[in-house]
């Protein structure tokens, strides 16, 4: 196991640390909603556009790094059925929890998480989650299988819904 660096020793318990993530964390997606509004502002349609090019571009580009980290290989991804392998391990890391699957067939996947620790302050600027997580999670699609057709979110927590959606159907 990897030795841990003299900066990452805290005085806390791991409870007490969590709670100073937790603030931590909101403070960062304080400042993704200033810069993103400030992007806007100064560069409209086009900023939106590069922030989804870009976003996309890193989604494509760590499906190789999701498939070591899970374990699968792209042979695994000739159909929609193995996706949770990735987007589970996904959703775990970023704190989202779900009850299941709308739908996670051969020919679909469909997950909703109903939980979101940006969701608050992003409401600020609901554009942002699509522009961001959706451009990536349509690269990562792409990058697994390049007949993955995201379909993109349905619903958004920070739009008010009760829950996050995004579906993957395999083309025909």
């Amino acid at each position: 196991m990897k030795e841990k660096l003299a900066y990452e020793e805290y005085p806390i318990s791991e409870e007490e640390m969590g709670k100073h993530y937790k603030a931590w964390m909101n403070v960062l997606a304080q400042h993704v909603v200033y810069l993103f509004k400030l992007g806007k502002e100064m560069g409209g349609d086009k900023f939106i556009d590069r922030v989804k090019a870009d976003y996309s571009r890193q989604g494509e580009l760590s499906a190789a790094y999701w498939m070591k980290k899970s374990g699968t290989k792209s042979e695994d991804f000739n159909d929609c059925s193995n996706i949770p392998k990735i987007q589970d391990m996904i959703d775990t890391l970023y704190a989202n929890f779900w009850d299941g699957y709308i739908e996670n067939t051969p020919q679909a996947f469909e997950k909703e998480v109903t939980t979101c620790p940006v969701a608050k302050p992003w409401c600020q600027e609901p554009d942002i989650c699509d522009a961001i997580l959706g451009s990536f999670e349509s690269g990562l699609m792409k990058g697994l299988n390049p007949k993955f057709r995201p379909k993109g979110f349905s619903r958004l927590l920070v739009k008010g819904d009760s829950s996050c959606r995004f579906r993957v159907e395999l083309e025909d």
